[in-house]
């Protein structure tokens, strides 16, 4: 009996070093091109990290949001980055992470008021058909109102060379779907010195606060 709980447990940990070997870093520049995430439109696979790296001088951020409600926080679960923005033209010292935990489409935006009407939008995991497509969602936002969440969730803040993943891109192009909870509910800190715990399913304005650099999923 104790030699097949060993076994189980030694099975149970190399599937989960071979999981996290495979996984990718997907990088998405925030600003560095005005108003725009740069790729916009990414393919992800579960358990891959969506790396968020925000470029200055202007003041960004990235939300999780549903694609009927351009420019405000998805309803349950989800990630913010919180305002990151650094003094100069360069990129931010701090990146912000997100695990996947689904291939489900979701889309985000940059919560600082007029970014995402003028545009400032993606989408992980487009589908392939359908009429909720980023194009759509980024014509319906330019009437819409941007709200950003109160606390930072979702993801975790910290130093752009604390990934011990290859950073890769994937890009695809505009695709459709329903957004919906797709990341881990991490935690993570902000640049401007707020914490936030993420709750999946929830929409992290309560928890623990979770602060590092390394990303984590809970399962």
């Amino acid at each position: 009996m104790i030699t097949t709980k060993v076994t189980t447990m030694k099975v149970i940990t190399l599937l989960s070093l071979l999981s996290s070997a495979s996984a990718a870093t997907i990088k998405i520049d925030v600003g560095k091109s005005g108003l725009t995430f740069s790729p916009d439109s990414v393919t992800a696979k579960t358990g891959d990290i969506l790396e968020y790296h925000f470029q200055g001088p202007v003041p960004h951020s990235v939300a999780q949001s549903d694609f009927s409600s351009p420019c405000n926080p998805s309803k349950t679960g989800g990630f913010y980055s919180g305002m990151i923005g650094t003094a100069g033209n360069g990129e931010d010292s701090d990146v912000f992470r997100v695990t996947v935990n689904s291939t489900s489409p979701i889309f985000f935006y940059c919560g600082v008021p007029g970014h995402c009407e003028g545009g400032m939008a993606g989408v992980v995991n487009p589908s392939s058909s359908g009429s909720e497509t980023l194009e759509a969602y980024k014509n319906a936002a330019q009437s819409a109102n941007t709200v950003a969440p109160a606390n930072v969730f979702g993801g975790v803040l910290g130093p752009a060379d604390d990934s011990s993943s290859t950073t890769t891109v994937s890009e695809t192009g505009t695709g459709t779907g329903t957004s919906s909870s797709t990341m881990s509910p991490t935690g993570g800190n902000s640049a401007s010195g707020g914490a936030g715990g993420g709750s999946y399913g929830g929409n992290g304005n309560s928890g623990s606060a979770a602060l590092g650099a390394s990303v984590f999923a809970v399962s």
